[in-house]
């Protein structure tokens, strides 16, 4: 028996450097670790982040994508971010994976309005593609801050 190529006809747009829109559609995640690094010296080091599940639309509103946004929260030996993130494109789904550059700082004041679930919209803008991702050179994401 021969396996044969299954073709359905899903024809997905290319990735585009521009102005992209995402919003936040379910329930987000936090997760904290610790992990031991062999060294010299040895090292345990922590790590903190976030997984939101979200949809991405391309400039001009020309195709959403299905995806993930992960923050992770920079660990003490991480003191260079040359870009604000990166774009990636799943292999086998039609699905995108943002990554997102933050501080501990900026972190931990997202993180209750994250588990308040006051985020829903942000936007990012992706330059030409690098090596298979495509660096983010911009994001950001705001609430309306409520009276007392």
């Amino acid at each position: 028996m021969t396996a044969r190529k299954r073709n359905h006809g899903l024809q997905l747009p290319p990735i585009v450097a521009g102005t992209w829109h995402g919003e936040i559609v379910g329930a987000p995640s936090v997760n904290f670790g610790q992990v031991v690094q062999p060294g010299p010296p040895r090292q345990s080091v922590e790590f903190t982040y976030l997984i939101l599940p979200t949809t991405l639309t391309m400039p001009n509103a020309a195709f959403t994508w299905p995806g993930v946004v992960m923050i992770m929260a920079p660990t003490p030996m991480k003191t260079e971010f040359p870009d604000a993130g990166a774009l990636f494109q799943a292999s086998r789904l039609p699905s995108l994976s943002l990554s997102l550059e933050v501080t501990r700082a900026q972190f931990s004041d997202m993180l209750p309005r994250i588990e308040a679930r006051r985020f829903k919209d942000f936007h990012f803008t992706v330059e030409e593609e690098v090596d298979g991702s495509w660096p983010v050179r911009s994001w950001g994401m705001g609430i309306e801050l409520r009276s007392a």
